[in-house]
């Protein structure tokens, strides 16, 4: 795939293993980078030229997504999963390294008029579809106190990302409290009170929206157990929200970091 800009990727995956790494900024610049894992690091001198090379082949898979998806033409999910397995993705990367991103951009795309509204909406019904066979696929929720609680928040119906952030805490064991859709300002106060959790995250598709996160923050000032950091994510963030100072909320644009916040 084409650079976006100059020493600056966004995505990274292993040369080696094809697991995904990390997104770095721009977030809004869908740009493929390969590297090194923690897990393949040590061992690096010992591939075979055939792991050595793999990595052009999962690009060449990556780049078809891409154009496929930002065409509008329809992908089958059984495809996806089937040609994922081969080249050695496990579903959580490709849900984390593939579709998170990907969803980023054609919601940039169709913002900038520059893809229509149904090759949004069909792009978004194979991430749904997929998400719910990863999730199918994990193990129960982790029991025990949450150490997340993440909203969306009132008038925000976009509630794939938070199921992405529900499939992703089944599969490490974190503990999280997820909940969609949006609920009234009152009753977010009342599951933080009975649950006191460490974090607590929005999920925001418009500007106004913000209206209910500062409400909340207000609120929380008002009891001192819990001050909670206030995490922002969601479709506004992807797509440039700038929020007023205010220390008691934080922009996130990858909600596998709210488990360190």
């Amino acid at each position: 795939m084409a650079a976006g800009s100059p020493g600056s990727p966004v995505i990274k995956w292993c040369s080696y293993c094809q697991h995904f790494i990390e997104e770095v900024e721009p977030f809004e610049d869908f740009t493929l980078t390969h590297g090194v894992c923690a897990e393949c690091a040590p061992r690096v001198s010992d591939f075979t030229l055939a792991e050595r090379t793999a990595a052009h082949e999962f690009r060449l898979f990556f780049s078809a997504l891409h154009r496929t998806a930002v065409h509008g033409s329809r992908i089958e999910a059984s495809h996806l999963l089937e040609e994922s397995q081969r080249l050695g993705i496990r579903p959580m990367d490709l849900m984390m390294g593939l579709l998170q991103p990907l969803l980023r951009e054609i919601g940039r795309l169709w913002a900038r008029g520059e893809i229509t509204v149904a090759t949004e909406h069909r792009f978004t019904a194979l991430a749904t579809d997929l998400v719910a066979h990863f999730r199918a696929a994990l193990p129960a929720p982790a029991q025990g106190q949450p150490e997340l609680a993440l909203f969306t928040a009132e008038g925000n119906y976009h509630t794939l990302g938070l199921q992405m952030a529900e499939a992703h805490c089944a599969a490490i064991g974190l503990p999280a409290l997820i909940v969609v859709p949006g609920l009234p300002t009152g009753e977010v106060l009342d599951l933080l009170r009975r649950h006191r959790p460490q974090v607590v995250g929005f999920s925001v598709a418009m500007p106004e929206q913000m209206a209910q996160v500062r409400a909340v923050a207000e609120a929380l000032e008002h009891l001192p157990p819990l001050r909670l950091p206030i995490q922002v994510g969601g479709p506004a963030v992807r797509l440039g929200l700038e929020l007023s100072p205010d220390p008691r909320i934080q922009l996130c644009h990858d909600f596998r970091t709210l488990s360190a916040s």
